[in-house]
Protein backbone atom coordinates (compact mmCIF):
# COMPACT_ATOMS: atom_id res chain seq x y z
CA UNK A 1 0.00 0.00 0.00
CA UNK A 2 2.83 2.41 0.77
CA UNK A 3 4.33 1.99 -2.72
CA UNK A 4 1.03 2.73 -4.42
CA UNK A 5 0.41 5.85 -2.35
CA UNK A 6 3.76 7.42 -3.27
CA UNK A 7 3.46 6.36 -6.89
CA UNK A 8 0.46 8.62 -7.41
CA UNK A 9 1.82 11.71 -5.66
CA UNK A 10 3.30 13.31 -8.84
CA UNK A 11 -0.03 12.92 -10.64
CA UNK A 12 -1.87 14.44 -7.69
CA UNK A 13 0.54 17.38 -7.60
CA UNK A 14 -0.08 17.99 -11.29
CA UNK A 15 -3.83 18.08 -10.71
CA UNK A 16 -3.43 20.64 -7.92
CA UNK A 17 -1.23 22.87 -10.08
CA UNK A 18 -3.62 22.73 -13.02
CA UNK A 19 -6.59 23.49 -10.80
CA UNK A 20 -4.96 26.67 -9.48
CA UNK A 21 -3.76 27.78 -6.02
CA UNK A 22 -4.78 25.59 -3.09
CA UNK A 23 -7.32 27.24 -0.82
CA UNK A 24 -8.29 26.11 2.66
CA UNK A 25 -11.99 25.23 2.91
CA UNK A 26 -14.05 27.64 4.99
CA UNK A 27 -14.95 24.81 7.36
CA UNK A 28 -11.26 24.28 8.12
CA UNK A 29 -11.13 27.83 9.50
CA UNK A 30 -14.01 27.26 11.90
CA UNK A 31 -11.90 25.83 14.69
CA UNK A 32 -11.42 27.30 18.19
CA UNK A 33 -8.73 29.79 19.21
CA UNK A 34 -7.80 29.22 22.84
CA UNK A 35 -6.68 32.05 25.14
CA UNK A 36 -3.82 30.94 27.40
CA UNK A 37 -2.18 32.56 30.43
CA UNK A 38 1.61 32.15 30.30
CA UNK A 39 2.43 33.41 33.80
CA UNK A 40 4.00 36.37 35.60
CA UNK A 41 7.12 37.75 37.21
CA UNK A 42 7.66 40.46 39.81
CA UNK A 43 10.42 43.05 39.35
CA UNK A 44 12.62 44.34 42.16
CA UNK A 45 10.45 47.47 42.13
CA UNK A 46 7.27 45.47 42.72
CA UNK A 47 5.89 45.72 39.18
CA UNK A 48 4.08 42.73 37.70
CA UNK A 49 4.95 41.59 34.18
CA UNK A 50 2.27 39.30 32.76
CA UNK A 51 2.29 37.25 29.58
CA UNK A 52 -0.55 35.71 27.60
CA UNK A 53 -0.47 33.19 24.76
CA UNK A 54 -2.94 31.56 22.38
CA UNK A 55 -3.44 28.28 20.55
CA UNK A 56 -5.26 28.13 17.22
CA UNK A 57 -6.47 24.90 15.60
CA UNK A 58 -7.04 26.65 12.26
CA UNK A 59 -4.82 26.02 9.24
CA UNK A 60 -4.60 29.68 8.20
CA UNK A 61 -4.56 32.98 10.14
CA UNK A 62 -7.96 34.04 11.48
CA UNK A 63 -9.14 37.44 12.68
CA UNK A 64 -11.12 37.91 15.89
CA UNK A 65 -12.07 41.58 16.33
CA UNK A 66 -11.88 43.38 19.65
CA UNK A 67 -15.20 43.27 21.50
CA UNK A 68 -17.30 40.48 23.00
CA UNK A 69 -15.29 37.90 21.01
CA UNK A 70 -11.86 39.22 21.98
CA UNK A 71 -11.57 41.20 25.18
CA UNK A 72 -10.18 41.51 28.68
CA UNK A 73 -11.99 41.72 31.96
CA UNK A 74 -11.71 43.82 34.04
CA UNK A 75 -12.25 46.89 31.89
CA UNK A 76 -11.02 48.16 29.59
CA UNK A 77 -11.66 45.21 27.33
CA UNK A 78 -9.42 46.62 24.64
CA UNK A 79 -5.83 46.42 25.88
CA UNK A 80 -4.19 46.44 22.45
CA UNK A 81 -4.27 42.64 22.31
CA UNK A 82 -3.68 40.86 18.99
CA UNK A 83 -6.62 40.38 16.63
CA UNK A 84 -4.88 38.12 14.08
CA UNK A 85 -4.15 34.56 15.22
CA UNK A 86 -1.76 32.24 13.42
CA UNK A 87 -1.99 28.44 13.38
CA UNK A 88 -0.46 26.64 16.34
CA UNK A 89 0.73 27.57 19.83
CA UNK A 90 2.27 31.02 20.26
CA UNK A 91 3.70 32.10 23.62
CA UNK A 92 4.35 35.63 24.92
CA UNK A 93 1.88 37.21 22.47
CA UNK A 94 0.68 39.80 24.95
CA UNK A 95 3.24 41.00 27.47
CA UNK A 96 1.75 43.51 29.91
CA UNK A 97 3.12 45.51 32.85
CA UNK A 98 0.94 46.20 35.89
CA UNK A 99 1.63 48.35 38.94
CA UNK A 100 2.40 47.13 42.50
CA UNK A 101 -1.29 47.41 43.39
CA UNK A 102 -2.23 44.63 40.93
CA UNK A 103 -4.03 41.74 42.64
CA UNK A 104 -4.86 39.49 39.70
CA UNK A 105 -8.24 38.86 38.13
CA UNK A 106 -7.35 40.08 34.63
CA UNK A 107 -8.71 37.51 32.20
CA UNK A 108 -8.50 37.31 28.39
CA UNK A 109 -11.47 35.82 26.56
CA UNK A 110 -11.42 34.59 22.96
CA UNK A 111 -14.52 33.31 21.19
CA UNK A 112 -14.15 31.73 17.76
CA UNK A 113 -16.12 29.01 15.97
CA UNK A 114 -18.66 29.06 18.77
CA UNK A 115 -16.12 28.13 21.46
CA UNK A 116 -15.30 30.73 24.13
CA UNK A 117 -12.19 30.28 26.27
CA UNK A 118 -11.00 32.42 29.18
CA UNK A 119 -7.63 32.49 30.90
CA UNK A 120 -7.04 31.57 34.53
CA UNK A 121 -8.43 33.50 37.50
CA UNK A 122 -5.58 32.47 39.79
CA UNK A 123 -2.96 34.65 38.12
CA UNK A 124 -0.60 35.25 41.03
CA UNK A 125 -0.33 31.77 42.50
CA UNK A 126 3.26 30.64 42.94
CA UNK A 127 2.93 27.93 40.26
CA UNK A 128 2.31 30.61 37.59
CA UNK A 129 5.55 32.47 38.34
CA UNK A 130 8.02 32.27 35.48
CA UNK A 131 11.07 30.06 35.79
CA UNK A 132 14.47 31.57 35.06
CA UNK A 133 14.53 30.24 31.51
CA UNK A 134 11.38 32.16 30.52
CA UNK A 135 12.28 35.51 32.09
CA UNK A 136 14.58 36.49 29.21
CA UNK A 137 11.80 35.82 26.69
CA UNK A 138 9.25 37.81 28.68
CA UNK A 139 11.49 40.85 29.20
CA UNK A 140 12.80 41.02 25.63
CA UNK A 141 12.35 44.65 24.48
CA UNK A 142 10.55 45.46 27.75
CA UNK A 143 11.75 47.97 30.35
CA UNK A 144 9.05 47.61 33.03
CA UNK A 145 9.65 50.97 34.71
CA UNK A 146 9.16 52.81 31.39
CA UNK A 147 6.44 50.70 29.78
CA UNK A 148 2.81 51.86 29.66
CA UNK A 149 0.61 50.05 32.18
CA UNK A 150 -2.12 47.58 31.42
CA UNK A 151 -1.70 47.16 27.65
CA UNK A 152 -0.09 44.56 25.40
CA UNK A 153 3.34 45.83 24.39
CA UNK A 154 4.59 45.76 20.83
CA UNK A 155 7.95 44.02 20.65
CA UNK A 156 10.34 43.62 17.75
CA UNK A 157 10.00 40.60 15.44
CA UNK A 158 12.03 37.55 16.41
CA UNK A 159 14.41 36.41 13.66
CA UNK A 160 15.99 32.96 13.74
CA UNK A 161 17.63 30.45 11.42
CA UNK A 162 16.19 26.96 11.60
CA UNK A 163 18.81 24.35 12.34
CA UNK A 164 21.50 26.93 13.18
CA UNK A 165 22.65 28.50 16.43
CA UNK A 166 24.29 31.83 16.99
CA UNK A 167 27.78 31.82 18.43
CA UNK A 168 28.82 33.19 21.83
CA UNK A 169 27.74 36.75 22.67
CA UNK A 170 25.49 36.98 19.63
CA UNK A 171 28.09 36.04 17.03
CA UNK A 172 26.49 34.97 13.73
CA UNK A 173 25.81 31.33 12.97
CA UNK A 174 28.33 29.77 10.59
CA UNK A 175 27.68 27.77 7.41
CA UNK A 176 29.67 26.73 4.33
CA UNK A 177 28.89 27.02 0.63
CA UNK A 178 30.56 26.65 -2.77
CA UNK A 179 30.74 29.04 -5.69
CA UNK A 180 28.12 28.08 -8.27
CA UNK A 181 25.94 26.13 -5.80
CA UNK A 182 22.80 27.37 -4.05
CA UNK A 183 22.85 27.60 -0.26
CA UNK A 184 19.52 26.93 1.43
CA UNK A 185 18.79 29.53 4.13
CA UNK A 186 15.85 28.63 6.34
CA UNK A 187 15.01 31.87 8.12
CA UNK A 188 12.13 32.15 10.56
CA UNK A 189 10.40 35.41 11.53
CA UNK A 190 7.70 35.59 14.22
CA UNK A 191 5.75 38.50 15.65
CA UNK A 192 2.77 38.98 17.97
CA UNK A 193 0.74 40.84 15.33
CA UNK A 194 1.18 44.30 16.83
CA UNK A 195 0.69 47.06 15.96
CA UNK A 196 -2.75 46.20 14.66
CA UNK A 197 -3.00 46.66 10.95
CA UNK A 198 0.76 46.64 10.55
CA UNK A 199 2.45 44.51 7.89
CA UNK A 200 5.32 42.20 8.75
CA UNK A 201 8.02 42.58 6.08
CA UNK A 202 11.35 40.80 5.71
CA UNK A 203 14.45 41.33 3.62
CA UNK A 204 17.84 39.69 3.01
CA UNK A 205 21.02 41.64 2.37
CA UNK A 206 24.79 41.13 2.24
CA UNK A 207 26.69 42.96 4.97
CA UNK A 208 30.17 42.06 3.77
CA UNK A 209 31.96 39.79 1.31
CA UNK A 210 34.40 39.75 -1.60
CA UNK A 211 31.80 39.11 -4.30
CA UNK A 212 28.12 39.31 -5.12
CA UNK A 213 25.28 37.36 -3.52
CA UNK A 214 22.07 36.56 -5.38
CA UNK A 215 18.97 35.67 -3.35
CA UNK A 216 16.21 33.67 -5.03
CA UNK A 217 13.58 35.23 -2.75
CA UNK A 218 15.12 38.34 -1.14
CA UNK A 219 11.86 39.35 0.59
CA UNK A 220 11.10 35.93 2.11
CA UNK A 221 12.63 34.38 5.24
CA UNK A 222 13.42 31.18 3.34
CA UNK A 223 15.61 31.68 0.30
CA UNK A 224 18.44 30.28 -1.78
CA UNK A 225 21.72 32.20 -1.91
CA UNK A 226 24.36 31.86 -4.62
CA UNK A 227 27.85 33.39 -4.58
CA UNK A 228 30.05 34.41 -7.51
CA UNK A 229 33.38 34.51 -5.65
CA UNK A 230 35.02 32.52 -2.83
CA UNK A 231 35.69 34.05 0.57
CA UNK A 232 34.01 35.06 3.82
CA UNK A 233 30.55 36.63 3.67
CA UNK A 234 28.13 37.92 6.29
CA UNK A 235 24.41 37.99 5.48
CA UNK A 236 21.53 39.51 7.40
CA UNK A 237 17.84 38.69 7.58
CA UNK A 238 15.91 41.82 8.64
CA UNK A 239 12.25 42.14 9.67
CA UNK A 240 9.92 44.99 10.62
CA UNK A 241 6.34 45.13 11.92
CA UNK A 242 6.01 48.79 10.93
CA UNK A 243 7.15 50.13 14.31
CA UNK A 244 9.95 47.88 15.51
CA UNK A 245 12.72 45.98 13.77
CA UNK A 246 14.58 42.73 14.35
CA UNK A 247 17.46 41.02 12.56
CA UNK A 248 19.90 38.14 12.67
CA UNK A 249 23.14 37.36 10.85
CA UNK A 250 24.76 34.31 9.31
CA UNK A 251 28.44 33.95 8.37
CA UNK A 252 29.13 32.01 5.17
CA UNK A 253 32.49 30.58 4.14
CA UNK A 254 32.39 30.10 0.36
CA UNK A 255 34.85 27.66 -1.21
CA UNK A 256 35.95 27.84 -4.86
CA UNK A 257 34.09 25.75 -7.36
CA UNK A 258 35.71 22.28 -7.77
Amino acid sequence: MTVCRWRFLPALAAVVLLAGPFTVPVSAQQEPVYAVYDGFLVTDGGLYVLAFAYFSHNFEPVTVPVGPLNGFGTAPGDRQQPTTFLPGHHRFQCVMVMGPEFEGGLRWTLDHAGVATTTSDDMLQYNWEFEVGSVTNVLRDVEPTEAPRGVCLNRSPTVRFLGLRNGPEGAPAEVAATVGDELKLFGSVSDEGLPRGGALVTSWRMLSGPGRVTFSAPDEPRTLASFDAPGAYELELWASDGEREGSNRVAVTVDPSP
